[in-house]
């Protein structure tokens, strides 16, 4: 690219800066100033490239988001396209069998606006592979370009003269009035820089008449036999004449160029650059000064010669001062060389039906098209949850018209196209477009603050002042989300607010996504989600759907450094992974008393209080609205954060119940919507983690409030385990070493969630019987031995059965070859005991009823004295004892010889 140009202060000149995505990087990170229009005109728009790099930054100011392009040049990957029609306005325009080629970008707000017009299409090589021309024009606090009240009329009389899908022209109109009273509340500047286009006369006709000093031109593309060329040349008569090309990759006509040349006694610059040079530039000298007409124009007929209603193309281009030539540097070129060059091979044009737009209204979907069809042909359709190749026939499409409404259901966002089968049954499909909610894309991404915040997770530990503004955020972000989280709120076109199910096949899930962004900052979100810091996978994961194999990033605002070339670099397929900065948690431990109680206090805040009884319902309730599913997320890991950089002294148990209790709220409540299920991994995983820390404080065998803390938790959230998912459980346990140690490494997790998921009371009693110091292990599916040698082996027995009592049916064998052993059964109410101090077992058996179970049995100073069931001598089994050995899989009472500990 040419060297930066020093320009004024509202006119940024041609080539001054890399692409559009600099500009709204630049608006993202200023903040304090939303934006209310965002539009992009295209010849090329690349839907799925733009929502990759652009969108969430672009949303991020708050603006309405407008996508236009050619749509003969439509040809949409719809793998890739994720948000047209639900977020933001995909647009198409015909302009009446030429194209419609204007490369422009309108960023607009109530005070202010930054305007790009130049030669990129919305594609990832014209905003960063090409080699392309952009000037700027902004409007700020005191003045405005005189250029801006001509671009305003230019886009109000658009439609007069382009055929746009719907939606298209209101916008058009929006950033029209939005430019037009902010540049006459202002100064204008800069009268010297022009607006020209091709709306109503051809481009030439509003250039200047020579003799000039010099002319220059360089453009991709030239029409056959240089009409447009040789008209210039008549009309700037220039002293000196340059043209500009690269080999192989101008597309011009080689001798009539030439013949040019040697006319006006030219001479020819061959750029050998690598990158495609894409931007268009006609370049003269008159009285000491040089000026330049960049945009959208190429030197051709179509470009220059002719007007819209004319048959020419839509162009857009600025007439502004350059203090240096925009030529690229080159080596001469003799003119035979040129003669040579033939035009390029041009792909041949096919003749498909065009679709402009597919809008959702009452009756069904308003289908418009580009023109009027010849033939007949029938619409199809694929819905949004479906995958893109499964399309359905929906309705036939009579030939002659343009517009017509056909009674089809729609989400929005599903793809819809046109057939055309042949005599020979041989089909032509047509373009793809995206249904539009007219309300959804009317949606504004909006934050009550001035500008969504930036605080990083670890920036929490620094002041507790900025943790308990947080908190503000956060409750703000419930006050503003309604009754639930089984709605999310937005606004209508109308203003009236919206109510949408958090479901992944609605609207809702997005918007509340979108919301929490704007609360709580990107960052939060992403330390929510368990996303890493910055880098990693993209939030997009978190609206995918099933069929979806490449998720992009849709919501993510800009990060602090970021640049055009950065950004897009990162959508770069040779691009190398980014690696995740490791870093640990501050010690709380080494604070003042007063600043731990102070973050004590921020965790006593954002938990969820506890459920409190209702006599008017005879349950118990949740006291004020339940958050959503991010912010509970949010409120889980801080607060294990908060634990385990020591906000409580060592062995102090305080947190469990605050723990517990904001793990509950990941469990959605019986009159509350569940999250997406591509969003059950992250609750699944976290939910995981902090089980296990819970599990870790808890005893398994003594009653204790924290093993009724866990219980409760754990009971809540078993149906959510299954989903979780090693990556994010690596995330969230990341930094919780110190606090919990290693309760919270990933296998200890999930072993954790093995165990609550699978509910196997023997491996819990086992559990039980470690933390007592005895050692046991299972002889088969129900039985459990505890070897050793033990004066009083029933009792031992007894404890095992005990820890397992939840089981239907358990046994347990305590002792060893040599020694007394005991065999303890219970099978609820029923408790058998084979105690075999003597030579002969003895049988007993007890009815246990009541609340008294082995475990209550166990805790009594003689177990062996609760009353018992006669059966006659207790040295003979009797019948029950026999029948439950059976089910036991045993064919007596003697233990058998176990490897790990033969007896």
């Amino acid at each position: 690219m040419a060297e930066n140009v020093p320009t004024p202060k509202s006119v940024r000149g041609p080539n001054a800066f890399a692409s559009p995505l600099t500009l709204i990087l630049e608006k993202e990170q200023e903040g304090g100033q939303p934006l209310r229009e965002a539009l992009f005109l295209s010849f090329t728009a690349d839907l799925g490239f733009f929502e990759d790099v652009a969108l969430g930054v672009t949303q991020a100011t708050g603006a309405l988001v407008t996508v236009v392009g050619d749509v003969p040049m439509a040809r949409a990957d719809a793998r890739s396209v994720r948000r047209a029609g639900r977020s933001y306005l995909p647009g198409h325009a015909y302009a009446h069998g030429a194209a419609f080629h204007p490369k422009l970008m309108v960023l607009a707000g109530p005070d202010h606006a930054t305007v790009a017009l130049g030669s990129g299409n919305t594609t990832l090589a014209g905003w960063q592979a090409n080699s392309e021309l952009w000037t700027v024009l902004r409007v700020d606090g005191e003045q405005s370009p005189a250029a801006v009240p001509d671009l305003a009329a230019w886009l109000r009389g658009l439609p007069e003269r382009v055929r746009f899908s719907a939606g298209v022209p209101d916008a058009l109109g929006r950033v029209a009035a939005l430019l037009d009273r902010l540049h006459r509340d202002r100064e204008p500047a800069e009268p010297q820089v022009r607006l020209v286009s091709s709306l109503r006369t051809p481009i030439v006709d509003q250039l200047p008449h020579g003799p000039v000093d010099e002319l220059a031109v360089f453009a991709p593309f030239h029409d056959r036999r240089s009409k447009a060329l040789r008209r210039l040349l008549k009309r700037f008569r220039p002293g000196r004449f340059t043209l500009a090309y690269q080999p192989g990759l101008t597309d011009l006509d080689g001798p009539s160029i030439a013949d040019l040349v040697k006319e006006y006694d030219g001479h020819i610059i061959s750029d050998n650059g690598e990158r495609y040079r894409h931007g268009k530039l006609i370049e003269w000298t008159s009285g000491g000064q040089r000026w330049a007409l960049t945009g959208s124009p190429n030197i051709s007929a179509a470009a220059l010669l002719l007007s819209q209603a004319e048959g020419g193309n839509c162009e857009l281009g600025l007439i502004s001062p350059v203090p240096t030539t925009l030529l690229p540097d080159g080596t001469d070129e003799p003119v035979s060389r040129l003669r040579s060059a033939a035009r390029l091979p041009r792909p041949p044009v096919r003749t498909v039906p065009l679709l402009l737009g597919a809008l959702r209204v009452p009756d069904g979907l308003e289908i418009s098209l580009a023109r009027p069809l010849l033939d007949a042909a029938h619409l199809e359709i694929s819905p949004v949850a479906a995958p893109p190749e499964t399309w359905e026939r929906i309705t036939e499409i009579p030939p002659g018209q343009d517009t017509l409404t056909v009674t089809a259901a729609a989400d929005a966002g599903s793809r819809v196209r046109l057939v055309v089968v042949d005599g020979g049954g041989v089909p032509t499909f047509g373009n793809i477009v995206f249904v539009v909610d007219p309300e959804a894309v009317l949606h504004r991404v909006a934050s009550r603050r001035p500008h969504a915040p930036t605080t990083q997770p670890l920036e929490l530990f620094t002041d507790p002042l900025l943790a308990e503004r947080f908190l503000s955020d956060l409750e703000a972000l419930r006050a503003v989300l309604g009754p639930g989280p089984a709605a999310a709120s937005a606004s209508s076109r109308s203003g009236a607010p919206v109510t949408s199910s958090l479901s992944s096949a609605g609207d809702g899930w997005e918007r509340y996504l979108d919301e929490c962004a704007g609360r709580v900052g990107n960052a939060l979100l992403r330390f929510a989600v368990g996303l890493p810091p910055d880098v990693g996978a993209p939030l997009q994961d978190l609206l995918s759907v099933s069929w979806d194999d490449e998720a992009t990033n849709d919501i993510e605002a800009a990060l602090e450094g970021d640049d055009a070339e950065s950004v897009a670099a990162d959508h770069d397929p040779v691009m190398a992974d980014a690696e995740v900065t490791a870093t640990t948690l501050p010690d709380l431990r080494k604070a003042d008393e007063e600043v731990r109680r102070r973050y004590r206090r921020v965790v006593e805040r954002m938990v969820p209080p506890a459920p409190q009884w209702s006599r008017e319902k005879e349950s118990t309730v949740a006291p004020g609205p339940r958050r959503g599913p991010v912010d509970s997320l949010l409120v889980v890991r801080l607060t294990l954060w908060i634990i385990a950089a020591g906000a409580w002294p060592p062995r102090h148990t305080g947190w469990v119940p605050l723990l517990s209790r904001a793990v509950l709220a990941l469990a959605p409540s019986d009159h509350q919507a569940g999250v997406p299920e591509t969003f059950e991994p992250q609750v699944g995983s976290l939910a995981a983690v902090a089980l296990a820390v819970l599990r870790s404080h808890a005893p398994r065998y003594e009653t204790t409030p924290e093993t009724a803390a866990f219980n409760e938790a754990s009971r809540a959230l078993r149906h959510l385990l299954s989903a979780m998912d090693g990556a994010y459980v690596a995330e969230y346990t990341r930094l919780l070493d110190r606090g919990s140690g290693p309760s919270v490494t990933e296998a200890a997790v999930l072993d954790v969630a093995s165990d609550i998921v699978q509910d196997d009371p023997l491996a819990d009693a086992m559990w039980s019987l470690t933390e007592k110091g005895r050692e046991a292990h299972r002889d088969g599916p129900l039985l459990l031995h505890i070897p050793g040698s033990f004066t009083n082996p029933a009792l031992v027995a007894l404890q095992a059965v005990g820890a397992a009592e939840d089981a239907p049916l358990v046994g347990a064998w305590a002792g060893s070859t040599g020694s007394a052993w005991a065999l303890v059964v219970w099978r609820r109410p029923d408790l058998i005991v084979v105690d075999a101090k003597g030579t002969s077992p003895l049988w007993k058996h007890h009815r246990l009823t009541g609340l008294v179970g082995p475990k209550a049995l166990a805790s009594q100073p003689n177990p062996g004295s609760a009353p018992s069931v006669s059966h006659g001598p207790r040295n003979r089994p009797f019948e029950l004892a026999q029948q439950v050995l059976l089910e036991l899989g045993l064919s007596g009472p003697l233990p058998p010889r176990c490897e790990s500990h033969p007896w």
